[in-house]
């Protein structure tokens, strides 16, 4: 089995690899069969990425998500999804050339943290945990395609206003379309991220873990909902667009990676995913 998932793993990380270059290419020649061939790859690539985490639950016995391989192949696994979701409702062109090395650079890592795997910790043993896991992952997805549309919307906004447009800038999707999109991608992470903290708070509880809110994870998750709490207020009720909400997508992505790559290792008191 473990043979399996690895001939999986290595197959995806081809396909999101071939779609990045059918992207970039897309973006030089404005071919569009390159754009949905590298639509094909990435999809084909979530497939078989899909059977490597199955393949990997099937040998565990649990939820892949216990040590940094699972907890990554999982992550780049959810944001290839949800951009493969956002893709099809929006039909936005280019991201791609962002969401897809995002994902290669979380399995990247993952990789370098191969372990076999490893038994859950008593308090973990809950369902309330899968869907706290589950939601966070999920929202973390959302959140950094939104990220990857406000840092392009932020690109070509300055290099409009310095009139610097060339060939590869001029190619991308208008201004009002990756706004459209960030907001899409935050309206979709929003109830994930506050869903998981939800049940990451009655898990707390239901396990007795003391100070739990004095714990750097749940911080810093604090700080990133109200951030997109601010975000979605901001957008429906006072009409801010653009700059200003993408600087605030970004900001909440930064909080929720250092979560991710620093809280979470070195920080945090009991966000301990294995043994």
């Amino acid at each position: 089995m473990a043979h399996v998932q690895v001939v999986f793993f290595w197959f995806a990380y081809l396909l999101y690899a071939g779609g990045f270059v059918c992207f970039a290419y897309f973006l030089f020649s404005r071919r569009e069969l390159q754009d949905r061939l590298g639509m094909a790859c990435v999809a084909a690539g979530w497939l078989l990425e899909t059977m490597a985490l199955a393949a990997r639950w099937v040998e565990a016995g649990h939820v892949p998500v216990v040590g940094g391989y699972e907890s990554m192949v999982t992550l780049s696994w959810a944001i290839v999804a949800i951009y493969l979701i956002l893709a099809w409702r929006t039909r936005v062109k280019a991201l791609g050339l962002y969401v897809v090395p995002a994902a290669l650079v979380f399995l990247t890592i993952a990789w370098g943290r191969y372990a076999p795997p490893a038994h859950l910790v008593p308090a973990l043993k809950s369902d309330i945990v899968v869907i706290h896991v589950g939601m966070i992952f999920t929202a973390l997805a959302a959140f950094l395609v939104a990220g990857g549309a406000a840092l392009i919307y932020l690109v070509e906004d300055i290099a409009l206003k310095r009139r610097h447009i060339g060939p590869v800038l001029g190619r991308l999707p208008s201004l009002r379309t990756l706004d459209q999109l960030v907001g899409h991608a935050v309206m979709t992470g929003l109830p994930f991220l506050s869903m998981g903290i939800a049940a990451g708070v009655i898990r707390a509880e239901k396990f007795g873990v003391e100070h739990w809110w004095r714990d750097a994870v749940v911080a810093l998750a604090v700080i990133a909902w109200a951030i997109y709490a601010g975000f979605v207020y901001a957008r429906l009720a006072a009409g801010w667009a653009g700059r200003r909400t993408a600087w605030l997508a970004i900001a909440g992505l930064v909080c929720l990676l250092a979560i991710r790559l620093v809280a979470v290792p070195y920080l945090s008191g009991f966000h301990v995913w294995g043994k």
